[in-house]
């Protein structure tokens, strides 16, 4: 590890970034130890740490969930500040290739190069794309078509049409303002078609529908422009759209270092800090000060046909969030007010299937009522499972932390020691995937928000390796926002129809969903 040598300038740049300085030197010490890799017991399965809910629990889910939905209780968190650049990287294969100017020619290279396979799929398939017709307005304005340049070239021309601000400039917006749908001569952006679904599972009894959005400070503008173009079209039947925005905090941002371990500064010499990936949004979450509230991923939204099997699923899970809130609610009160409740109120624990900490069979009684009521009196989170096809990303894992205590979490492979072969096999192992289909209770018995800083696992950080201008760095994320820094929530996991998760990580993946 290379020495951070900090000079004045230094300091005065770390603290007016908001970062203080006890928080830099845990940085410093992150880098130092590496990724702390969890210790993975075994895969959460159907018979073991994932619910199947049966067609009778099903409708009570959703009966106890549209009570509560009525009362303004429920809103959705959307974390929306990712750009679209990466949807785009098949296209951006072709850029300086002077070798490739028609579609033809891509075909034959596509065999010896698989990565341009992708780019044949989007150049061929325009016509399925929601942009397709504003794209081709474009090209008529200039005196050409699309089938025009993808028969004689040069594909560059159509290129730059999409992805540059000569053109539609879709690499420059964030992947929330992309167009998403078309619908006949309506075409709706992702965060269009977030609010339409939302309506129909957050409306209150007086019409209000509260969704929040994380996007970036260089973006606010673009969304809040792209909000008022369309708001006329989303207050239908009465609809009262609440809709809010914030930006990731500054001092959420951490440092990163070279390949000898010293910090990566600008050209004027100062750190560069870079944001801390979406565990930093758990800073957000809290100061929304939502209640029940649904977490989803921007670039996971369907087409209509298929909303009503999503809308049904939200009110499941979150109806059985409500119904887990209750429980425990209700004997937290009891168990402050009488001790004897004690046996009560650990058997509505173990019937959510929780586990108790190996330190609780040794405390007194006494002991087991503090004990208890701290496990109880928590933020609780009910997460929706599909079953893996092969998707990349984390999954839901039985996990024993440094105390023995077993917990149901959602790991990303990059949390993996791979070094490990006991803990690639259970890895392996999982049938399941996390589709980041997430509601979270945020308020205590009382009605006031959980300090939620107090329930992550410090130690879940993420260490990743990138380029910067071409060289190693490695890079420092907090611990993710449904991973570390959910760790020691109440955690429930439900198996959820595959039909409901429509994740678009490329922009190949719309011509599926269309």
């Amino acid at each position: 590890m290379g020495k951070w040598d900090l000079s004045p300038k230094d300091l005065y740049h770390i603290v007016n970034h908001g970062i203080d300085l006890e928080t830099f030197n845990k940085y410093r010490l992150f880098f130092e130890k590496g990724k702390q890799p969890p210790r993975i017991i075994r895969p959460c399965t159907a018979s073991d740490g994932i619910e199947v809910l049966s067609q009778h629990e099903q409708e009570r889910f959703i009966r106890i969930y549209e009570e509560e939905m009525a009362k303004g209780r429920c809103s959705k968190f959307v974390p929306a500040s990712g750009a679209a650049t990466r949807m785009f990287q098949s296209l951006c294969h072709l850029f300086g290739r002077e070798d490739i100017n028609t579609i033809h020619e891509l075909s034959l290279k596509v065999e010896q190069r698989p990565e341009l396979k992708d780019a044949l799929r989007l150049l061929t398939s325009l016509d399925k794309l929601p942009f397709y017709g504003e794209l081709s307005n474009w090209c008529k304005e200039r005196g050409f078509s699309i089938p025009d340049i993808l028969e004689r070239g040069p594909l560059k021309q159509l290129i730059n049409g999409i992805l540059t601000s000569e053109g539609l400039g879709l690499g420059t917006l964030p992947k929330a303002l992309l167009p998403f749908y078309r619908y006949g001569s309506e075409v709706r952006t992702a965060f269009e078609e977030h609010i339409i679904e939302a309506i129909d599972y957050v409306m209150d009894r007086e019409g209000v529908c509260k969704i929040h959005f994380t996007v970036s400070k260089a973006h606010l503008v673009r969304f809040n422009s792209h909000l008022e173009s369309i708001i006329e079209r989303l207050y239908k039947d009465g609809v009262r759209l609440d809709i809010s925005f914030s930006i990731q905090d500054p001092s959420t941002d951490t440092p990163a270092v070279d390949e000898r371990g010293e910090l990566l500064r600008d050209s004027k010499g100062d750190i560069i800090f870079r944001p801390g990936g979406h565990g930093a949004l758990l800073k957000n979450l809290e100061e929304y000060g939502g209640d029940i509230v649904f977490i989803k991923n921007v670039d996971n939204v369907t087409r209509d046909q298929i909303k009503p099997l999503v809308v049904r699923w939200k009110k499941i899970i979150g109806g059985m969030l409500i119904a887990l809130e209750r429980d425990f609610n209700n004997v937290i009160r009891q168990l402050r007010e009488n001790p004897k409740t004690l046996p009560e109120a650990e058997m509505v624990y173990l019937k959510w299937k929780q586990y108790l900490p190996p330190l609780y069979e040794k405390a007194s009684e006494t002991e087991r009522r503090a004990i208890l009521l701290d496990l109880l009196d928590r933020p609780k989170r009910v997460c929706g499972m599909v079953k893996n096809v092969g998707e990349p990303g984390g999954g839901p894992f039985w996990v024993m932390d440094k105390d023995g205590w077993i917990t149901r979490q959602i790991i990303e492979k990059a949390q993996i020691d791979t070094t490990r072969v006991e803990q690639m096999e259970i890895w392996r192992a999982s049938i399941y995937f996390n589709p980041v289909d997430v509601v979270c209770s945020l308020r205590n018995p009382e009605g006031f928000t959980y300090r939620l800083s107090n329930f992550v696992d410090p130690s879940s950080y993420i260490i990743t390796e990138k380029l910067h201008h071409g060289k190693p760095t490695r890079v420092l994320e907090h611990p993710g926002l449904w991973n570390g820094s959910m760790a020691y929530w109440i955690t429930i996991f439900v198996e959820v129809p595959r039909e409901t998760f429509h994740p678009v990580k490329k922009i190949t993946d719309l011509i599926k969903n269309e």
